[in-house]
């Protein structure tokens, strides 16, 4: 994830400066090119030769080379970057930062940043606390900054409190974070409107509103930050263009913004319509000022074109159309009107009704609705607001973009969107580095590695996890640990992720020192812990095109099967058919049998012809998943021993009841019968269904 990142690192006078070290280290060992910038006063408690061998760069801290003369230029470090960290950041740089104090060379290099910047302070516990600190940080992250929160501990003065500057691997893992994230809009065309509009009276005077523009430039960052291709049409604003990748088109009419929307709408996969557009213009504009009389003045208005309808009736299939409503009474009934009037996929409500929502403020309180319901947030920045609102978006694209896979036998994919995590608390007192490089060796494996022959982009992976518990650990890098791998698809239409795969796998042992590359071939298994990946990997894989076309997945479910099959002579319980018949092998030997191919067929009916189609359609879609569980019910008859059957409906369970909770009367019986006899084990559970009156 940082592989080939080009990072620039601020270090300043802090004792916490001897962090930076372990910190150019570890992004070096990522990939990354680091150039390390530091302040005059660092250099008292760090060497530049250190951070010099270790990046591979000369250190730069003053402006001028004395020797030769030459410039360190801090604008071509700002266009050079793709991230920027100060880290340590002391009050003395918080403050110049903030105030635009740009007195050295970190501070020019920062303000001439165009990547983003990530800023982990250090410092003493009360000064950390101080007002003038709480007040610049809070600046910082007005401008768009990531701050790197302090953690609490012992500190240089021997005192305990917040103010230790964050661990370097813990930093790393916030780049990683950013950089995993930072691009699932990437390849994604945006139009964004924001601002009000001006309808002209005569040359002086014009109807507008107090629309800052504030929440749709927020937005517009948001989406480029992501990756993004975005166009902004802004209507009369004094705002500077948020981000250097936006494609800014200014307007000032509603009629003139209209025009810029409609012709760049129809090369766009998303449009967000935050703008404040005038209803009406006056039906007469004056050439010359009108003068005062003693007399009163009518003016007569007509109606500006609506944006939002008239993109709404030439949205194409896999568009996204998302609205704005600001309400002042009526406000979700209202909103809902708009969504259906004007064929939006949601629509984001915020009331005039809430203090420090709507126009000319820094916050915003919202509601985002869609045809499935609604999600409520808190008072935050327009910046907060603008994540949850790009993230929902984000969301609906990824469905949509599922759902226009016409098979997924012919579906173009790649790898999936895994979190990992390595639980060591059962071995306290082990060496935790061994432990954290496993984990970031497990994420890059799992993430970096191409497993199949096409194509995804970053938006459209499967969303993962696998969270390992380490049972035991030994000094010649032995481990046991116990693994739970689980995997969700989006569900048309909601915000709702539907729980793919899940199974927990009660004991891997392996072997992994530090800086060990974690590689698999296929058919060879000298790496039990990557094997067992690969199997996991191609078992969900295959039952995601599965749940999108009917057997569409056989290709990744024969190579898991090829490999649970060549590791059956292992030592290794985990792979062999036991007795208790729940093991790897059990899972995909139970699902690709030819007697249990209509489990394989249910994934299908009960994903992309059930749960996809229920926010249209109810009714089918409860059908569907009926039939599914008729189908699971049929391979339970003919081979009911079978492991997968059972371990569907265990991590199942929580949906089918929620689904049919709803359900008439006789749904009810006849799923409950069915669900009763494959698993009488969650009998209780299945009662929930009938004694729920919903």
């Amino acid at each position: 994830m940082l592989k080939g990142k080009k990072i620039v690192l601020g270090v300043t006078g802090s004792i916490a400066a001897y962090k930076a070290a372990l910190l150019v280290r570890l992004l070096v060992k990522e990939g990354a090119e680091v150039q390390v910038v530091m302040t005059p006063a660092a250099k008292e408690f760090i060497t530049p030769l250190t951070l010099s061998t270790l990046s591979g760069r000369p250190v730069l801290s003053e402006f001028f080379n004395s020797d030769s003369g030459s410039w360190h230029s801090h604008v071509e470090l700002g266009l050079w970057a793709d991230a920027m960290i100060v880290a340590p950041a002391t009050a003395s740089t918080l403050g110049k930062m903030a105030a635009g104090v740009a007195d050295n060379l970190l501070v020019t290099t920062y303000m001439s940043m165009k990547a983003p910047v990530f800023v982990a302070p250090a410092m003493d516990l009360d000064m950390y606390a101080h007002p003038s600190t709480v007040k610049n940080i809070a600046t910082l992250k007005s401008y768009g900054n990531h701050i790197i929160e302090a953690a609490a501990g012992e500190l240089a003065s021997h005192l305990s409190g917040k103010g230790r500057m964050e661990e370097p691997e813990n930093i790393i893992k916030v780049l990683k974070g950013f950089f995993l994230t930072g691009s699932e809009l990437s390849g994604k065309r945006i139009l964004i409107t924001a601002g009000p509009t001006y309808e002209k009276i005569d040359p002086v005077r014009f109807i507008g509103n107090y629309s800052s523009g504030k929440m749709g430039f927020a937005i517009a960052a948001e989406c480029a930050r992501r990756g993004a291709d975005v166009t902004l049409v802004a209507g009369p604003v004094s705002l500077p263009t948020p981000h250097p990748a936006i494609r800014r088109i200014d307007v000032e009419s509603a009629r003139e913004m209209c025009d810029a929307a409609v012709e760049a709408f129809p090369s766009c996969d998303a449009a967000v319509l935050s703008a404040a557009v005038a209803d009406y213009r006056p039906a007469v504009q004056a050439s010359s000022k009108i003068k005062r009389t003693s007399e009163g003045m009518t003016i007569d208005l007509e109606a500006n074109p609506d944006i939002a309808a008239t993109l709404g009736k030439t949205k194409r299939e896999g568009q996204c159309l998302v609205g704005f409503a600001l309400e002042t009474n009526n406000a979700e009934e209202n909103a809902r009107l708009k969504l259906d009037k004007k064929n939006l996929d949601f629509i984001v409500l915020n009331s005039l009704e809430d203090k420090g929502a709507g126009f000319s403020c820094d916050t915003n309180k919202v509601t985002v609705i869609d045809r499935e319901g609604k999600s409520e947030y808190p008072l935050k920045s327009k910046a907060e607001v603008a994540k949850d609102v790009v993230a929902h978006l984000s969301r609906l694209l990824v469905m949509l973009v599922m759902l226009l896979l016409p098979s997924a036998a012919s579906a173009e994919g790649e790898e999936l969107n895994a979190t990992v995590n390595l639980n060591a608390s059962k071995v306290q007192g082990s060496n935790t580095e061994v432990f954290t490089m496993l984990q970031d060796a497990l994420s890059e494996f799992i993430n970096s590695r191409k497993w199949t022959s096409n194509t995804y982009e970053e938006n459209e992976r499967i969303m993962c996890s696998f969270n390992f518990v380490v049972n035991s650990y030994a000094n010649d890098g032995s481990f046991d640990c116990s693994l739970m791998v689980q995997a969700t698809r989006p569900v048309f239409g909601s915000s709702y992720n539907s729980l793919l795969f899940k199974y927990e796998d009660a004991s891997i042992k392996f072997k992994y020192q530090p800086y060990d590359r974690l590689e698999f071939v296929e058919d060879n298994l000298d790496n039990n812990l990557t094997a067992v990946i690969a199997f996991y990997v191609y078992t969900i894989i295959g039952m995601d095109l599965d749940s999108m076309g009917e057997l569409g997945g056989s290709e990744f479910l024969n190579k898991a099967l090829t490999i649970v099959n060549n590791a059956q002579n292992l030592g290794d319980a985990g792979w062999r058919a036991g007795s208790n018949n729940n093991n790897r092998y059990s899972i995909i030997d139970d699902y690709m049998n030819g007697a249990l191919e209509p489990v394989r067929k249910l994934m299908y009916k009960y994903h992309r012809l059930g749960l996809d189609t229920m926010f249209k359609d109810a009714d089918g879609g409860r059908k569907a998943i009926t039939e599914s569980l008729s189908l699971l019910k049929k391979a339970y008859e003919d081979r009911p021993m079978a492991y997968f059957t059972k371990l569907f409906t265990e991590y199942k369970v929580d949906e089918i009841v929620n689904v049919y909770s709803k359900c008439t009367a006789d749904e009810k019986r006849d799923v409950v019968k069915i669900l009763s006899e494959i698993n009488p084990s969650l009998s209780s559970e299945w009662d929930k269904i009938t004694k729920n009156n919903n």
